[in-house]
């Protein structure tokens, strides 16, 4: 039977149509199966992947966390602990479910296993260490039981880690076996539709001529491996014939299988790039490198020309963009390096935490260049970077065309990862960042240990009897409590060793000052020259004796002060604080020493501040006073100044270590001297320590001021900062919170420093109420007010007595004197007129404290007027002469316009 053109077409097209198909349906098949494989890879084994990478960190975190609440007893350690045991055990929920190899599942279930086996440890641990409060066994158990098991999670976590990334290596390997061997089927196919389609065109092309021969022509053009790119060729329709049909269906399918192509072409490549781009961050560490791989690898995969990738950073409680990578930008500086939220596009793409796109670039943008030219960006895109909601980076890219619906779409897809990427590297950052501090604070404790040692030493080798008593008390202790956990003892220990500290520095503190007394009242009486027989340079050295009797005063109130601050005693009275006052009590005190050393002295007061300041004036003024005095001391020509200021952001920053503080009023003490080097700026802030450290310096001083003043600034919730360059002058600054803190919860211990208050007056409850006067008192010095009155002296020290004695003859006074408390109250009774006592207090036989209450307990003397003396000048001295029966008390060495002033006020009120 003759076949009809028509009936030979439709046979070749249903033929050709039936190996298109076939080769379609294959190519569809395996696409499928590579699009589920590479979907599995991506949404299954990179989660898994992305979760063990977590599972590690927070292994790492729970363990330092719980390491640093051992060590610090910082209960922010255990806040942190919960939070990490919370999200590890999700990780590990989730990890769970997601796993399907067996290998797999048996190492997530083993990982689970030693999980929970680790924190029930833990909270073992806790439990015991919160009951008994034994450091040292619970870190022996810690690194015996619990350490053990932690450094187990993170090489199992690794391991799992590792499986999954050979699993989806050998995932990408199987894809690319299918899609090879798909090529090849469908080239095969598609080769046999083309031998096909040659045989019936040859077959029939002697009879279909014009239209027919364009037919065949153009269906014999498409080969195997043409450009898919450019699509299938479309035959021009020029007869309504069957082979105009024959064309009009070729043209359609031809269309359909472009658009398909395209868009599995599309697919593939989407899913491709955000899979290599996943996999590309993994093994990053630290978010510059993550920054410039990414930026460098999205700007051309976009069709990008120009890209900056800023990440988010706080600083002064704002938040800013910062530049951390560039791809193709200039050297110019035309790219800016920061941004507030809302500042600018990138700013507000931020605070909108949504992505701008600009189509029409203005002429004033910049313009991309290259070694043959420039030209400005004809489309820019600006897109925040998300993690759980909050922006952590921001890219933009500037491209000479318009970005497509697939680059759109790449964009969106791997910014979702790149966040939960940025996320993990800061935390893996901040807890080297918090490892490395934990490795700094053991460190500073093994120095404070040894320091304590060191101290136990000296204070055995001073005094043998104080340490064979320790001996026998350590001994009792261990055998009265053998069943008590070694942290109590240890504790206990600590405690003696602060007892025999405070009783050391109380003895040394009164066998100093005894014979000092003595020296300072006869050198005072020397250079007063009172009978006036004394040549001008006898004067001079009494007057010098004097002066360094001062100094050693000086002293040892200095290592006392120190002392205190270092066991916690030291005593602060917060109350309002003018501002004003504090220039105005610099500039009383120091324009004279400016004066004579030839400086310009000023203070200013900052426009704008409070006029009121919440401290301790007295330890607000103690730390001006030394920073002014070394300020004087260090400068021979030029100016100081104190300024008064608001702080700002950048002292705060510089403070943030010591006193983290939002804001704060800052007292800054500049000056034109000699200036520190770099290397000893943190070396001036220690005990005896002076940035002129040689021996033979040009500067005097113990070394102490800095260090009392930067320990008083953070009882005051301060910091001490120092900027200096050698040669050119320095600037302390103390920082001082300009917040209420009459508000806070926990308030100030209130205490007393006796060394400061030496010369207050206080009276028993059954004495008259006398009002305290201050130390600076107009003192009488007119004879008559005191003489002929008798004052009993009871001190066991001959110097003390001698000394005191000449002091008091020289205003007509009479004078008696007991060796001990027992003589004392004898010579009352044998002189019923003696006018006041003047009481030591450590004495032989029968001490101070017990002989004024003896004295009280006489009812003829209930008024007499009682001064105590003591040299020890300790902390609770002062209220044990008052309960003692004491009218008033003295510290010593006793300087003599006070000691007068108090005499004048008992024995002539």
């Amino acid at each position: 039977m003759k076949l009809t053109i028509g009936t030979k077409l439709l046979t070749a097209f249903l033929l050709v149509s039936l190996f298109v198909a076939v080769a379609g349906g294959v190519f569809y098949y395996y696409m499928n199966k590579v699009n589920d494989s590479y979907s599995n890879l991506i949404d299954q084994q990179v989660s898994v992947l992305a979760a063990t990478k977590d599972i590690q960190i927070l292994v790492l975190q729970q363990t330092n966390d719980l390491r640093g609440y051992l060590l610090t007893d910082d209960a922010s350690f255990l806040t942190s602990l919960q939070s990490s045991n919370n999200l590890l055990n999700k990780r590990v929920a989730e990890t769970e479910l997601l796993v399907t190899h067996p290998d797999t599942q048996t190492l997530v279930q083993e990982l689970a296993r030693l999980n929970q086996q680790f924190q029930q440890q833990s909270h073992r641990m806790l439990d015991d260490y919160e009951t008994f409060r034994n450091q040292e066994n619970t870190l022996d158990f810690f690194k015996s039981e619990v350490l053990p098991i932690g450094k187990q999670l993170s090489p199992l976590a690794a391991s799992i880690s590792d499986r999954q990334e050979q699993l989806i290596g050998e995932g990408i390997v199987h894809n690319e076996k299918v899609v090879n061997w798909a090529n090849s089927t469908t080239r095969l196919i598609g080769l046999i539709a083309f031998i096909l389609t040659l045989s019936l065109g040859f077959f029939i092309s002697r009879q279909i001529t014009g239209n027919l021969n364009r037919v065949t022509n153009v269906i014999s053009s498409v080969k195997t491996g043409y450009n898919a790119s450019e699509g299938l060729p479309r035959i021009e329709i020029r007869s309504k014939d069957e082979i105009g049909a024959i064309a009009l269906s070729f043209n359609e399918m031809a269309t359909t299988l472009d658009k398909y192509s395209a868009f599995e072409r599309d697919k593939t490549w989407l899913e491709t790039t955000i899979a290599e781009l996943v996999t590309m961050v993994q093994g990053v560490h630290d978010l510059n490198s993550l920054a410039q791989l990414f930026i460098t690898k999205i700007t051309p995969l976009t069709g990008a020309s120009l890209g900056v990738f800023y990440i988010r950073s706080s600083a002064g409680g704002r938040m800013h963009l910062t530049k951390l990578a560039s791809y193709a930008a200039s050297s110019s500086g035309t790219v800016k390096n920061s941004f507030q939220f809302g500042e600018g596009l990138v700013g507000q793409a931020a605070a909108d935490n949504r992505a701008i796109i600009l189509t029409a670039v203005p002429e004033s943008y910049i313009p991309i260049r290259s070694g043959t030219g420039e030209a400005l960006p004809a489309s820019i895109i600006i897109m925040p970077v998300q993690f759980e909601g909050q922006v952590a980076a921001v890219i933009e890219l500037a491209a000479f065309t318009p970005f497509t619906p697939i680059q759109m779409e790449l964009l969106n897809q791997v910014l979702n990862h790149l966040g939960i990427t940025i996320h993990s590297i800061a935390g893996r950052m901040q807890i080297e960042q918090l490892l490395q501090e934990s490795q700094a604070l053991t460190e500073e404790l093994q120095c404070q240990s040894e320091e304590l040692q060191l101290q136990q030493e000296e204070l055995r080798g001073i005094n043998e009897k104080l340490e064979e008593q320790y001996r026998n008390s350590e001994q009792k202790t261990k055998e009265l409590e053998l069943t008590k956990l070694q942290l109590e003892e240890k504790a206990s220990q600590l405690a003696l060793n602060s007892q025999y500290k405070s009783e050391f520095l109380a003895n040394m503190s009164h066998e100093l000052r005894t014979p000092l007394n003595s020296l300072l009242i006869l050198s005072d009486i020397l250079s007063n020259n009172t009978e006036g027989n004394l040549t001008a340079a006898q004067i001079k050295y009494a007057h010098t004796i004097h002066q360094s009797g001062n100094d050693l005063l000086r002293l040892i109130n200095d290592i006392l002060d120190l002392s205190k601050v270092e066991s916690g005693m030291i005593e602060l009275y917060p109350d309002e604080v003018q501002l004003r006052s504090i220039c105005e009590l610099a500039e009383q005190q120091f324009s004279p020493v400016a004066d004579k050393k030839g400086l310009s002295f000023r203070t200013e007061l900052d426009a704008g501040l409070p006029p009121m300041l919440y401290t301790d004036e007295q330890r607000l003024m103690q730390i001006v006073k030394n920073l002014l005095s070394n300020a004087f001391k260090f400068t021979s020509h030029g100016q100081v100044k104190l300024r008064i200021q608001q702080a700002t952001s950048s002292m705060l920053e510089q403070a943030s270590r010591t006193a983290p503080l939002l804001s704060a009023i800052a007292f800054s003490i500049s000056d034109t001297g000699i200036g520190i080097a770099s290397d000893k700026q943190n070396l001036i802030f220690q005990a005896f320590q002076q940035a002129d450290g040689t021996t033979n310096r040009k500067y005097g001083g113990t070394g102490l001021g800095l260090s009392i003043s930067r320990e008083m600034a953070r009882l005051l919730s301060g910091s001490i900062i120092v900027e200096s360059v050698e040669g050119r002058g320095s600037t302390f600054t103390l920082l001082l919170p300009d917040t209420d803190f009459r508000t806070q919860e926990q308030a100030l211990p209130l205490l007393v420093d006796t060394a400061a208050a030496a010369y207050d007056v206080t009276k028993p409850d059954e004495l008259p109420l006398i009002e305290s006067y201050p130390s600076d008192l107009p003192i009488k010095k007119e004879p008559s007010d005191m003489s002929g009155r008798t004052v009993l002296i009871v001190d066991d020290d001959m110097r003390n007595i001698f000394a005191i004695t000449s002091a008091l003859e020289s205003r007509q006074m009479n004078v008696l004197f007991a060796e001990n408390g027992r003589e004392g109250i004898a010579s009352l009774q044998q002189h019923p007129a003696i006018d006041l006592v003047l009481m030591d207090i450590m004495l032989p036989e029968l001490d101070g404290y017990d002989t004024m209450r003896t004295i009280r307990s006489m009812p003829q003397y209930a008024s007499l007027p009682i001064i105590a003396l003591t040299a020890k000048a300790m902390k609770d001295d002062r209220d044990k002469c008052i309960e003692a029966g004491a009218s008033d008390y003295i510290s010593k060495p006793i300087g003599l316009e006070q000691l007068f002033a108090i005499l004048q006020h008992w024995m002539c009120r």
